[in-house]
């Protein structure tokens, strides 16, 4: 997944002039607290300086931007589409806007973030590869009046609220929806145990599933069980060094949840981990929706180029 050649630029233009060592002290620092925050009530505040600000650009736009990408496109699979408007909480420097953006043909967004310097760093990126009006509101999710739009998200911002909090959420992010809402953690076990809790919260809600499930129905996963996709991310040089890594890409895990108002495609089954080539067949772990299961399509089978070729993600509709 790469990020728009302006984007990239404009991204290497905010941190000119910064001391790269104190930007990459600054990433760590910010990843630790990420890590170890206590929950509150409306997310802790995690940023402290504009090293870490800058930083926050370096090293998890990108990915963000990667997730809610590949996100997007799983649910315009299913045949989301008619999207015009957005409103994004917790938005960081924008890059759930961007991948909006490039996904859409946006006409305006509205952009909710409590941070003055995220909110800086956001206007100064989207002078660039954006070309709807963009409103930043400076506030936080839990208090911000959210204006309806078409498409609403919030990417990795519900998991620092207490889940009485975050179901609240939950529940304003739907009302402010008019047609679809997209929820974004991270491809961990607790983040796709958020994903669950808030779907079942959204069924209750006469939400229909757009991506990533087959349905609305209970997920089959044993409660140990976790899924979650991958967007694998090109590394600038600057986020090469900042993450202390000599590979040009990183793979992003995230767990997701795109529900619509009106019933669109869901897949009739998604593959939910990486496909396993084996010697004259390939393994395909799915979810169908109401079962887990892993398939083999064999060599003979007509879709067997399309299972070599298959991704973690990807919607597989045939039988073996």
């Amino acid at each position: 997944m790469q990020m728009p050649e302006a984007l990239k630029a404009a991204a290497s233009r905010a941190l000119e002039g910064m001391d790269a060592q104190a930007v990459r002290q600054a990433a760590a620092a910010l990843s630790a607290r990420y890590r170890a925050e206590e929950k509150s009530p409306s997310g802790a505040r995690l940023l402290r300086s504009p090293e870490e600000i800058r930083a926050y650009a370096a090293f998890r736009l990108p990915a963000t931007f990667g997730a809610v990408s590949r996100a997007l496109e799983m649910a315009i699979g299913c045949g989301l589409d008619g999207v015009r408007t957005l409103t994004d909480v917790g938005a960081g420097c924008g890059s759930a806007l961007f991948a909006a953006s490039g996904a859409f043909p946006l006409a305006r967004a509205a952009l909710i973030e409590r941070e003055p310097g995220m909110i800086a760093l956001g206007r100064e990126l989207a002078r660039e590869g954006v070309t709807c009006p963009v409103e930043w509101i400076a506030g936080d999710m839990l208090e911000a009046a959210l204006p309806p739009a078409d498409l609403v998200t919030a990417s990795y911002c519900l998991g620092e609220l207490r889940q009485d909090a975050a179901e609240a959420m939950v529940r304003r992010l739907w009302e402010a929806a008019q047609r679809c809402l997209l929820i974004v953690e991270p491809g961990t076990p607790a983040g796709f145990a958020r994903v669950r809790r808030y779907a079942q919260i959204l069924s209750g809600q006469g939400a229909h599933m757009a991506a990533p499930c087959p349905g609305m129905e209970g997920c089959p996963l044993a409660a140990e069980d976790w899924c979650h996709f991958v967007a694998r991310v090109e590394r600038t040089r600057l986020h090469r060094y900042v993450k202390d890594g000599d590979l040009p890409y990183e793979d992003e895990k995230f767990s997701f949840l795109a529900v619509s108002r009106e019933p669109v495609r869901p897949a009739a089954a998604r593959i939910r981990r990486r496909p396993m080539a084996r010697s004259g067949y390939v393994e395909l772990p799915l979810c169908r929706g109401n079962a887990a299961e892993t398939v083999k399509v064999t060599r003979k089978h007509p879709l067997y180029k399309r299972a070599r070729k298959a991704e973690i993600g990807d919607a597989w509709d045939a039988e073996p």
